[in-house]
């Protein structure tokens, strides 16, 4: 039979062993914690240097803008002329506005390379009472909307 105090100093090794080893993980845990907490930490400093560096260029940005009157003139021209363009070209077929319109055709043909007689040709229709959209118009009008809505 083993003796009872033998049995009392392998279960004590055993158990020392056991609470070293839970000891050893809860150490791992908290060093593993800790370095979350500090990339946390960077990535929300990180977030918070962006954040101010976007609001120091926004700022910029506004203070360029400037109150010269003739800018602001400019500005507003440019804008009443596109909308008035875009009023003539969309709504002039209501009011019996002929539109000519400049179509680029493709003549003459090509035989396997050798024989080439091809050109292009521009022909000028006109469109009796028509509305014409312009697509370099809607991205003027579209623009310039931007512009003033970004600036209120």
């Amino acid at each position: 039979m083993i003796p009872v105090e033998l049995i009392t100093m392998a279960g004590g090794a055993a158990m020392g062993g056991l609470f070293k080893f839970m000891d050893k993980a809860q150490e791992n845990k908290q060093k593993q914690n800790e370095m979350m907490m500090q990339m946390m930490k960077a990535k929300t400093e990180e977030a918070d240097a962006s954040s101010e560096r976007a609001t120091k260029a926004a700022d910029a940005a506004a203070a360029r803008v400037g109150s010269d009157p003739f800018a602001k003139m400019t500005r507003r021209i440019f804008v009443l002329s596109m909308i008035g363009l875009g009023a003539w070209a969309m709504m002039g077929g209501l009011f019996g506005l002929d539109i000519v319109v400049p179509i680029e055709k493709e003549t003459g043909f090509n035989f396997l390379g050798l024989i080439d007689t091809t050109g292009t040709t521009t022909e000028f229709v006109r469109l009796d009472n028509a509305i014409v959209h312009f697509e370099w118009l809607k991205t003027s009008i579209l623009a310039a909307g931007a512009f003033y809505l970004g600036k209120s």
